[in-house]
């Protein structure tokens, strides 16, 4: 069976040469949702490529500023953005490049404040990061949810381009060594709380080696919303040095704890974070689980803290890995204060009448519910229409 071949007007159409590949689908492109996490270099030319291409919709993720160090990196960074929020800057560039792109902007932490929900309505995923814990984290989303995603990384002028795809291959976690997982661990201090005095590492990078490896990860995104071949658990490996362009694959490690499935997702499409409480979520889940059913956070939620010192006790419902440790001082006396924490909601709490947003789960959110016996992780597909909004 052949393909039709479509040959449109070169005075009309921008994407008229496209039509002449002979795969190239330009409404498979236009109708594509991609998410890229991480607006530096390596996003930077990510983005504009995608954009020059056509693609529908572009979730941009970041939660960094822009700073002069960037503006020999990044093609879509000005002098004046100095300070500005990355996605911003990205997305108002990305319009001019191409009017026709949608553009949504999302600026937070990937590790814990994007929804889970929000990884599985997208067509392709994107990684464009400079640490470990946020590749580590969007791998085991992807497992989670069963999407593959594309990552990249670059130094000097060396680069990685390379595709995850869950069941398929090695994952990024069967990459990490002893030593990745100290390095990981350094975000955090006991009792897990976020460090914010930790140095970052700033990884020395050209905007050259930048373009190169964004190319890749932009081919391979393409290929994967296109349904076309790709190769999981290898990486395309580019030494600028001696120019040598080479795959290697990846063993697959045993027991690697990225590789675990949430099975059956239900999507909840007349439940909102912002609207829905604790008690009626629960209703839920006693309604398909019975009435031993419970609710089930993947990480602490602080519920309050306490101060041993003065007595003075504050309500917190902000989960754990979100604070920082000079947010344990009370503020009243400086004693560091004790923490009310939950991972369980089973119908005794005092605090049901609270919605999912103000426990601080974000929009799109996957909670699990469970008797003991079986499971069901819950969708909180009613904030797709007003989370998924792009312009």
């Amino acid at each position: 069976m052949t393909e039709t071949l479509i040959i449109t007007d070169p005075d009309r159409d921008r994407y008229h040469t496209f039509g002449y590949i002979s795969w190239w689908q330009q409404e498979t492109v236009r109708s594509a949702t991609i998410l890229v996490v991480g607006a530096g270099a390596l996003g930077n030319e990510v983005l504009k490529n995608l954009a020059l291409m056509g693609i529908g919709n572009l979730l941009i993720a970041d939660f960094d500023t822009i700073e002069d160090s960037n503006l020999s990196r990044s093609v879509l960074f000005r002098a004046a953005d100095r300070g500005r929020r990355k996605v911003d800057a990205a997305a108002e560039r990305v319009k001019e490049l191409n009017p026709d792109v949608n553009v949504k902007t999302w600026h937070g932490d990937i590790n814990f404040e994007m929804g889970l929900g929000v990884f599985r309505h997208v067509d392709a995923i994107i990684g464009c990061l400079d640490n470990r814990e946020a590749r580590l984290s969007i791998n085991r989303f992807s497992w989670a949810i069963n999407k593959p995603w594309v990552d990249g990384a670059i130094q000097e002028l060396m680069g990685i381009a390379r595709v995850f795809w869950p069941g398929q291959g090695a994952c990024y976690e069967c990459t990490l060594t002893d030593l990745d997982y100290q390095i990981i661990g350094l975000r955090y201090s006991c009792p897990l709380l976020a460090r914010d005095n930790i140095l970052q590492g700033k990884v020395p990078t050209t905007p050259t080696s930048a373009s190169i490896v964004a190319a890749f990860q932009t081919q391979e995104a393409l290929k994967l919303i296109h349904g076309m071949e790709v190769q999981p658990g290898k990486a395309i490996m580019i030494n600028g040095l001696t120019n040598d362009i080479y795959t290697t694959e990846y063993p697959i490690k045993e027991h690697c704890m990225s590789h675990s499935r949430l099975e059956p997702i239900v999507e909840l499409p007349q439940v909102t974070s912002a609207a829905t409480t604790l008690n009626e979520l629960l209703s839920i889940a006693r309604k398909d689980l019975g009435d031993e059913a419970a609710l089930q956070f993947d990480g602490e939620l602080v519920v309050a803290m306490n101060c041993p010192s003065c007595g003075e006790e504050t309500a917190v419902f902000q989960r754990m890995a979100r604070l920082y440790e000079n947010e344990a001082a009370c503020p009243t006396c400086g004693t560091k204060r004790d923490m009310t924490l939950t991972h369980h909601i089973t119908g005794d709490e005092d605090f049901l009448d609270r919605t999912l947003a103000q426990i601080d789960t974000p929009p799109l959110s996957i909670i699990r519910a469970h008797n003991g016996q079986e499971r069901v992780y819950y969708e909180i597909t009613g904030d797709k229409e007003t989370f998924l909004r792009f312009e």
